[in-house]
């Protein structure tokens, strides 16, 4: 009755609403299926174990379990002429096993799965968890618990699917270009009212437009699919192009916290659900790519589904899965000390050549917040060339200037790739992959993009629909070229281009999440303190030749690095199952080291040096009660015995002094003096003063300290106790006790030792602050541009001066261990060290170290509540907020200059000053490491046993100086130079001479002589 029209504004709602057709013709003949289930609870079973339980029949629509509950369902499968596809309708996140062995994992994103042919029974393992996190699908539970719709057979229509994707894909692409053509449209529909006309587009668009419309007549005069397909499939030869000047590599991914808001169990359970998805894919895709890091999911598959990890294995053989990344889980680089962050690099690494037969050669850190200036050191000393993230994307202030680059730090370079505007939970959709092209700022030199594909933060991955996507996408008008590979032959070829790349060098500062340098301080200061036992525990097995297991307590410790679970910002069960953890295994080590060091009859009082500096200090005679003042050489035990007495400490009205340090004590509570040798500091405030701060992230409550938060301090001035504080004769200073806030106490104890030059500072805080941050502020005069802050290996300089754009985005910046502030030069300054503490605002010379801040513990917040949900957790979390409760916060303060000698650089004094000698009887052990001689920035950190009575000393430069350092070692002993991975051994020079580079990380090889 009409002709054609030429109404363009008219076609996109058609085209939708031919879409919602094409969906309900899918799935088809869906029956509902007979369900019986084990009881629920905590305790986890395998599928063997379940086939044991009784079951009961499962209503459909109904609700089961608490938090992180475990129940396993069992459905019979009737026989049919073909296969059928299993629709599990569930809230949970579920794994299908089919003839005892992982099939799929059921959640949000992943319904529906055919079966295998001949299947008659199948189990689903269950999980009380809200299945997904960012998915539209996914919901909250119920007080109830879980919500179980029920099981359902049926059958895939697969013309309907295929069209359904091919029609699909087609009108994403119009949908999108249509808001990009004309501002004035968005990519969503409009179902009624005005239709806005079509006036200004494109040729291409039209075209597009035509052809959607026409393969829509086509169905609807014929009432074929064929019809339809027939004419989509001639559009989509007419619209590719054969230049699109981008090749956007896909790569399947799943981003799997292995703790987060959830723990360990459920992460370990979540790769047995994500490697199952996976491997099942790859059946019906096999141009279909996968890559995943972390060896700790690896081995947690192999112990709890051997078969699935034998699959996957296979899959990697065959060149569709890439296992890469390099670390053993991808740990936070920022806090963990240097040699901690190294073992995550070893473990992984040894875990991949186990695994693959060769290391793997990329780092994959999509997720962590912020990326420490000695990580391209670390990682080309340990085999890896390439390195990925998305993460400083997220930088609030300073855009990352590049997409493809190199890394350089420490005299060591890696090539990087960052995927810019669209993040690591992708899933083919056109607005992303444009975003990823567009974003790509050395796109005209580096021609291909790297996107990662799939639901991650919770696993799943990939699904059907992303890789129908993919197969049809690719070189359509706007859209780059599209191929699923592998990371690591992707950086291969990026690596041809390295000499036109542009140089990034030091690190790389995330401009977000700044609150995780502090958050759960009782976490970190426990991880701390098993990094201390460790390096206890190794040094004892250096010098006495004892060997014992360690890699357990090293794999827990690494683990605990993941970048949500140090930084402090997970549900309180992986903290209630954490802290006992690190304690328990810091507790063993501790005992191995005391048990080797006791050796024969041999009674003599003994103090052991873990260290590879000199120590002086107090230690105290266990036969006499009494303390006494020692030189203990390097890695070395000695008898207990008076070395001579320092200078004793004089308290005279407010002011204490030892001849070395001389701080005076004002009326308030604060110190208004402090002299070095007689240098006296310049202070230009109350020093060492509490200030405490309101602390509202706008969104992320443990993971960010927003740049309002810094302006609104208020000094603690609550009435000061003051009293003259001494717990032995060589110790004494003044206590200084105040209420703080509206319901805290802290004492806050300064203080000299007898023949220490440092200013000692404890806090014992009892904290009952909800949302507020509390600093320790340190106000000077120190003038120079940078401060100097402690990294895992190394040091860093950043801005304290107010400059530009740069510094100010680093309102609170983190430390390891140890930070100084000076003059031009660095010969006149302060250092601070601390025990377990973080992070720090320094400007114009003012330094505020931040002791503790009580944010909403995440899963208590507003942003993740319904994630863990309180009311059906099993735990009983202590507070909704963190950190509430007892401290104790230990510093030292101390004079800085760039020269001062070995023992004395904030490196060494902030290991030697918290991880005290060990006491023993046996008898006095030598030096393991002789004489050391120049190169005092050069600092000895680590000796580490390896087999034959071989040992390695770490050393790391930690003021960006070159120089000369030479050992003389004991009689019987050779030394080489080496690296991390004891891959490259090389002499040293003359007198065991090492040439050593600014910000070096160094290792020397120690074998005994045959």
């Amino acid at each position: 009755m009409l002709p054609s029209h030429h109404l363009p504004q008219l076609i996109i709602n058609r085209i939708d609403g031919a879409i919602r057709r094409l969906r309900e013709e899918i799935w088809q003949g869906f029956l509902p299926v007979d369900v019986s289930a084990t009881p629920s609870g905590p305790q986890q079973y395998d599928v063997a174990q379940a086939w044991r339980q009784p079951l009961s029949p499962v209503r459909p629509c109904s609700f089961w379990g608490r938090l992180f509950d475990q129940r396993w369902y069992r459905l019979d499968i009737p026989p049919s002429g073909g296969p059928f596809w299993l629709n599990w309708r569930s809230q949970s996140e579920d794994t299908l096993y089919v003839n005892g062995e992982p099939y799929f994992g059921f959640d949000v994103g992943h319904r529906h799965v055919r079966l295998p042919a001949g299947a008659t029974e199948a189990w689903v393992e269950s999980n009380c968890i809200q299945s997904a996190i960012w998915h539209p699908e996914a919901s909250p539970m119920d007080a109830a618990g879980s919500y179980f719709e029920g099981a359902f057979l049926g059958w895939r229509n697969e013309e309907a699917w295929q069209a359904y994707n091919d029609l699909k894909c087609l009108f994403d692409l119009a949908a999108d270009q249509r808001g990009r053509e004309d501002s004035r449209l968005s990519a969503g529909i409009v179902p009624f009212g005005l239709q806005v006309p079509m006036e200004r587009f494109s040729p291409a668009f039209r075209l597009l437009l035509r052809i959607l419309n026409e393969a829509v007549d086509a169905w609807d005069r014929t009432g074929t699919l064929d019809a339809l397909r027939e004419r989509l499939a001639e559009g989509y030869r007419d619209l590719r192009v054969d230049k699109t000047f981008m090749r956007c590599v896909l790569t399947g991914h799943a981003h799997i916290d292995l703790v987060w808001l959830w723990p360990e169990r459920i992460g370990e359970l979540k790769a047995v659900h994500t490697f199952s998805t996976v491997n099942r894919l790859m059946e019906d895709y096999p141009e279909f790519r996968f890559a995943y890091s972390q060896i700790a999911s690896y081995e947690a598959v192999r112990r709890r589904t051997p078969g699935l990890y034998q699959r996957v294995k296979d899959r990697m053989e065959s060149g569709q899965w890439q296992a890469t990344g390099a670390m053993y889980v991808e740990s936070d680089t920022i806090l963990a000390c240097g040699e901690a962050l190294a073992r995550s690099f070893l473990l992984g690494q040894k875990g991949f050549q186990e695994m693959t037969g060769r290391p793997a050669q990329l780092t994959w850190l999509p997720d962590a917040f912020g990326y420490s200036a000695c990580l391209p050191q670390i990682m080309a000393q340990t085999g890896v060339k390439y390195f990925y993230t998305t993460k400083v994307t997220w930088n609030s202030i300073n855009p990352f200037p590049y997409s493809s680059f190199i890394w350089r730090s420490n005299g060591s370079e890696v090539i990087g790739h960052v995927t810019r505007d669209a993040g690591y939970n992708t899933f083919v959709q056109v607005p992303e992959i444009r975003a990823c092209v567009l974003g790509h700022q050395q796109g005209d030199i580096h021609q291909e993009c790297l996107l990662p594909t799939g639901f991650g933060d919770g696993g799943g991955g990939p699904t059907a629909e992303i890789c129908e996507r993919a197969r049809r996408l690719g070189a359509l008008p706007g859209m780059p070229e599209l191929a699923w590979d592998q990371p690591e032959a992707f950086f291969e070829r990026l690596a041809r281009l390295r000499d036109q790349l542009p140089v990034h060098q030091g690190e790389c500062y995330l401009e977000f999440h700044r609150g995780t340098y502090t958050t759960h301080g009782n976490l970190k200061a426990a991880f701390r303190g098993l990094e201390r036992a460790m390096c206890c525990a190794e040094a004892v097995a250096v010098v006495t030749g004892h060997r014992w297991d360690m890699e357990e307590s090293w794999c827990r410790l690494v683990f605990a690095q993941f970048h949500d679970y140090i930084p402090g910002s997970s549900v309180w069960d992986v903290y209630a199952e954490g802290l006992p953890d690190l304690k328990k295994h810091a507790v063993a080590q501790m005992d191995h080291a005391h048990a080797a060091l006791k050796q024969g009859s041999d009674e003599r009082v003994c103090v052991f040096n873990p260290h590879a500096v000199e120590v002086r200090r107090w230690i105290e005679d266990p036969s006499t009660g009494r303390a006494v003042w020692m030189t203990i050489p390097p890695l070395a035990g000695a008898e207990i015995g008076s070395c001579g007495n320092p200078d004793a400490v004089h308290v005279s009205g407010g002011t204490v002094s030892n001849g070395l340090v001389e701080f005076r004590l004002a009326d308030e509570g604060w110190i208004d003096s402090v002299a070095w040798e007689g240098a006296k500091v310049p202070i230009c405030g109350p020093f060492g003063r509490l200030v405490m701060y309101p602390d509202r992230p706008a969104n992320f409550e443990a993971w960010d300290i927003d740049r309002n938060t810094l302006s609104l301090g208020q000094p603690c001035e609550g009435v000061a106790a003051i009293a003259p504080w001494s717990d032995a004769p060589h110790r004494a200073g003044f206590r200084v006790r105040r209420s703080i806030g509206t319901k805290s106490t802290a004492e806050v104890i300064f203080y000299l030792e007898a023949g220490s030059p440092h200013l000692h500072v404890e806090v014992e805080l009892d904290w009952q602050e909800p949302e507020k941050l509390l600093k320790m502020v340190f106000p000077t005069r120190y003038a120079g541009a940078n401060a100097r802050y402690g990294a895992p290996f190394g040091s860093t300089l950043r801005s304290q001066i107010p400059d530009g754009l740069i510094s100010e985005a680093m309102w609170e910046v983190p430390f390891s261990r140890h930070f100084s502030i000076f003059d031009e030069g660095e010969r006149e300054g302060m250092f601070v060290a601390t025990e377990s503490k973080y992070g720090v605002s320094v400007r114009s010379g003012v330094a505020g170290v931040s002791l503790v801040r009580s944010p909403r513990v995440t899963g208590m917040d507003n942003v993740h509540a319904s994630v863990w949900p309180q009311h059906l957790s099993r735990i009983e979390a202590p507070a909704a907020y963190s950190d509430l409760g007892a401290h104790r916060i230990r510093l030292v303060l101390g004079r800085y200059d760039i020269t001062l000698p070995r023992a004395s650089q904030p490196a060494s004094v902030a290991e030697t000053e918290f991880t005290a000698p060990l006491v023993y009887r046996g008898r006095p052990i030598p030096s393991a490491l002789g004489e050391v001689s120049g190169g005092e920035t050069l600092i000895p950190c680590w000796a580490a046993p390896l087999d034959g009575g071989r040992w390695v000393l770490r050393l790391h430069e930690v003021a960006g100086r070159r120089g000369v350092i030479r050992i003389a070692p004991p009689t019987g002993w050779t030394l080489e130079a080496t690296d991390l991975s004891l891959g490259t051994i090389t002499e040293l020079g003359e007198g065991n001479a090492l040439e050593y580079e600014p910000y070096q990380v160094a290792s020397i090889l120690f074998t005994p002589a045959a």
